[in-house]
């Protein structure tokens, strides 16, 4: 991937407070097997180089942190395992506690292996999405423990690998809990092949079956597309069958969608990314979708960021801007936002909030970063591991359209964004349970805002909240 100027980059979808490091930081160096010691410092040496020296996310003391942990490892090359070293890795880019700056992938090594399901997070739990056949049993599970040890506990660990916002951090924990490997090397359990996994079924049974990692159970989904209801490769099986999702979550390999909804008089366009993808320019795809909606007469819209991880905000900038200026005087934009709604996609929608004031109301969750982070940065790989990092480079602010930063990113800095948050103003969460029926309570959230008359100027958040109270 190349660097990107005047760009603000999403995690790739096609294609987590501060860090508790003393959890597992502070497990003894002996007390795990042996690694290469070329192969480490040969990895070291580039991590230091292209990541550490580039990156500028960390506060002082995040810094120092980092650099006595990276100077122990320079100094002790091999003395712990190849995988304990990668994870080691992330834990300093965590450091960081910035989304942007992230080990976006751990590597192909082969304790990186996982098992045949996979697991995805509503609220705080994980539950079981998708799976290899042998294992279709475990679908709609609640994860409770591995090897005995609680779900906190592992939740824990996890947020030590990734930084950002909590919620952002447990949509990539599911990847450390699927992995025998990297639960063993960070002392948690006692196979680096197999665990033993609990699981408490919808029904409210309880489950407990010893899986084995398997490299040829790899899926090569994303966070992201855990959701979607397509089984993918050969051998999967999903909780939610393809006839029975709602619209929202049919079709992700669709970058840009939308649809007319007459019993709402809108459009709803959903993005799934926010760049241009195989030759389909964004920004004509918005440009047609407010066209067709004008041909049609619609005076709303609903916009579907829960799936967009981000790419190029310049693309998006001025139709977002310019959209409430296009609606009729009683025309409104509801936005679907969720912790997979990151990097530009927040840019997106701060610029049309900002444009549009209370004619634009947020549902579903809080958007998966704060309104101040840093960004940018091109992400590269580490020689030996594989482990793919991006360093973060830029400052955005949203809070104050940065106004007392001068390292803001130049095209945030001239064209700023500064609203008072991104947070919902109708909570509206997808919960396991209206997943696996094929609800989806953010379209139904938007539906019920459309059909009743808008609210004055200024009681947007308070008549919600007297609402709510009553639900």
């Amino acid at each position: 991937m190349p660097a990107l100027h005047r760009r603000h980059i999403g995690l790739p979808r096609f294609g987590s407070v501060a860090v508790a490091v003393g959890l597992v930081g502070a497990c003894s160096w002996r007390a795990v097997p042996q690694g290469n010691p070329a192969f480490q410092s040969e990895d070291l040496a580039a991590f230091e180089r292209q990541f550490f020296a580039v990156d500028r996310s960390y506060s002082p003391a995040a810094r120092s942190q980092a650099e006595a942990r990276i100077a122990t490892l320079r100094a002790h090359p091999g003395e712990i395992s190849d995988a304990r070293f990668v994870l080691e890795l992330a834990q300093i880019v965590a450091l960081a506690d910035n989304g942007h700056t992230a080990m976006l992938d751990r590597g192909s090594l082969p304790e990186m292996a996982r098992i045949g399901i996979r697991m995805t997070p509503f609220g705080e739990d994980f539950f079981v999405v998708r799976t290899l056949a042998p294992e279709a049993e475990l679908l709609g599970g609640r994860l409770i423990a591995i090897d005995d040890e609680p779900v906190a506990r592992l939740r824990a660990a996890a947020h030590t690998l990734s930084g950002g916002i909590p919620s952002w951090r447990d949509r990539v924990a599911s990847s450390f809990f699927e992995s025998p490997g990297q639960l063993f090397a960070l002392g948690l359990i006692q196979s680096p092949r197999q665990a033993t996994y609990r699981f408490q079924m919808r029904g409210g049974s309880s489950r407990e079956i010893t899986l084995t990692a398997d490299p040829q159970a790899a899926s090569g989904r994303s966070p992201v597309s855990v959701l979607d209801p397509a089984p993918g490769r050969a051998g999967w099986r999903t909780l939610l069958a393809v006839d029975r999702a709602p619209w929202s979550l049919r079709d992700f390999s669709t970058p840009f969608r939308r649809r007319d909804a007459p019993d709402l008089d809108a459009m709803i366009i959903q993005l799934h990314a926010n760049y241009d993808v195989d030759g389909e320019s964004i920004a004509a795809f918005l440009g047609e979708s407010d066209a067709e909606r004008g041909r049609l007469g619609r005076k709303n819209v609903i916009l579907d960021m829960r799936f967009n991880g981000g790419g190029d905000l310049t693309l998006t900038r001025d139709f977002m801007a310019g959209l409430p200026d296009r609606l009729p005087p009683d025309g409104r934009v509801v936005v679907l936002t969720s912790p997979w709604t990151f990097s530009a996609a927040i840019s997106s929608i701060g610029y049309l909030k900002q444009a549009g004031g209370n004619r634009v109301v947020l549902a579903g969750e809080a958007p998966g970063d704060r309104l101040r982070f840093w960004a940018e940065g091109s992400p590269f790989s580490l020689p030996h591991s594989g482990a793919l990092i991006l360093p973060a480079t830029a400052r955005h602010d949203y809070l104050d359209g940065c106004r007392t930063f001068t390292d803001c990113h130049p095209y945030v800095r001239r064209i700023p964004i500064a609203v008072k948050s991104l947070a919902p103003d109708v909570f509206a969460p997808w919960t396991i349970d209206a997943y696996a029926a094929g609800a989806d309570p953010g379209m139904d959230a938007a539906a019920r805002m459309l059909r009743r008359p808008p609210p004055d100027t200024n009681g947007l958040r308070e008549s919600i909240s007297i609402q709510n109270k009553h639900n």
